[in-house]
């Protein structure tokens, strides 16, 4: 049977996400890198969170860019013309193009690599500047690189991984640019080492903070969501059997009827009732009768293998089973399968007519829902196929085939129900589907 991959969220079967996030949480031991898994997570929420503040502080950067050329009027025209032709034509566009990739661009490290190249030719226009006049390059021009690291290390949104090389070179940058002068004196360029030095070095402590801040932030917000999702979760489970319960199986129904109408997809309902429970519980007790049932839905549970298939106990010893995109033979041989695994469980039930086991009758319906067809319509068809599949002596299987090769007046029930219920009006989806 072939499925759609599904476009969600996945894991490996290896990966426990709310597992590992507990045990980062309470060793509190918050790397700047997490495994694989929860690495891409990471990396995708920090790109969400942080796209717009990337874009705001580049367009910020970019405006400080420009009115910093007011700097340079004090210089002679000459080195101010040189100076304005390196700002305004070869800087502030390459920085302006950037800035209008960053608005296409949704990937963490598209982001991070962009901004990585802006600020970097931001400190090229800082490298020139003290290279084509070095004496005013040094003392005017000093504080432009320091006010580009800050931006790398804290304005910014820049992950440590990329704002640390990123300082580096705008750092080397601008003291190459000072030895190529050959006009700055020994003292001053080591005083632009120093603070060089000193503003990298408390950047480099307050993005390592930052980043781990918000790893940390990102941790707790998992937890949340994944706390919240098991709350949900049981809400819709039956304490008894351990599978959906009735509310939580008329909105998944609900949502995959329609979805199956849109995608044109085949939908496969197994109806499963046990035989004599009724005389079960009154020969040997209902608590016998819920550990009968208890295990039971252990049983049909595992049928339940992909998101889009739902293993649901309805009341009265009956379970629903809805299998997305499974045709009408391959939903036959399963529900074969299912009672013959829950046949031999050997579960014992002496009151049984049938035998001294515990056996189930199953009606199984495909179908590929219409716009005019109601998701009642389907509930109608595999009622009075496990009804067909009682009158045939019970612990057994009855398909949409079975019953047209078999009883005629039995067909004309499913005929009569499907007519019935395909003029409802579609059953309202809970949720998106």
């Amino acid at each position: 049977m072939k499925t759609k991959p599904d476009s969600k969220e996945t894991s490996t079967p290896e990966f426990n996400e709310k597992q590992e996030v507990a045990r980062l949480l309470d060793k509190n031991d918050i790397r700047l890198r997490f495994s694989r898994q929860l690495e891409s997570l990471f990396l995708r929420s920090y790109a969400h969170h942080h796209r717009a503040r990337m874009r705001v502080t580049l367009a910020i950067g970019l405006a400080i860019f420009l009115l910093a050329g007011v700097l340079d009027l004090q210089l002679g025209s000459a080195v101010r013309t040189e100076l304005w032709l390196a700002r305004y034509l070869l800087i502030a566009p390459f920085i302006a193009a950037a800035l209008g990739i960053m608005f296409l661009v949704k990937r963490d490290a598209a982001l991070q690599a962009v901004y990585t190249v802006a600020m970097v030719a931001a400190g090229l226009g800082t490298g020139l500047a003290v290279y084509i006049y070095p004496q005013a390059g040094a003392y005017n021009y000093a504080l432009a690189p320091i006010i580009i690291l800050f931006y790398v290390y804290v304005i910014s949104g820049m992950r440590i991984g990329y704002g640390l090389p990123c300082a580096l070179l705008v750092t080397s940058i601008f003291l190459a640019g000072a030895l190529l002068s050959q006009q700055i004196s020994a003292a001053t360029l080591g005083m632009l080492v120093t603070q060089l030095a000193v503003v990298n070095l408390a950047g480099m402590y307050a993005g390592y903070r930052l980043e781990k801040a918000a790893r940390r932030s990102f941790l707790h917000g998992r937890m949340v969501r994944l706390l919240s999702n098991e709350i949900v979760e049981l809400a819709g489970v039956d304490e008894l059997t351990g599978l959906a319960n009735r509310r939580r199986m008329d909105g998944f129904y609900a949502n995959t009827w329609a979805r199956a109408q849109r995608d044109k997809v085949e939908l496969t309902l197994m109806l499963v009732d046990v035989d004599y429970l009724q005389l079960l519980n009154e020969h040997l007790g209902r608590n016998i009768g819920d550990i009968c049932l208890r295990k039971l839905g252990a049983v049909i549970q595992h049928y339940r293998k992909r998101p889009g298939d739902l293993a649901a106990y309805q009341e009265g010893g009956r379970f629903l089973v809805l299998l997305y995109a499974c045709g009408e033979r391959h939903g036959r041989t399963i529900a074969e399968r299912l009672r013959q695994d829950i046949e031999s469980l050997n579960l014992m039930n002496p009151a049984s007519p049938a035998g001294w086991t515990v056996t189930v009758s199953i009606g199984v319906h495909t179908v590929i829902p219409t716009r005019n067809q109601s998701s009642a319509s389907g509930l109608a068809v595999v009622e009075t196929l496990l009804f067909l599949a009682k009158n045939r002596g019970r612990n057994c299987v009855v398909n949409d085939k079975d019953a047209a090769s078999g009883d005629r007046v039995a067909m004309q029930d499913i005929e009569s129900r499907a007519d019935k219920t395909q003029l409802l009006p579609r059953s309202e989806a809970v949720g998106p589907v």
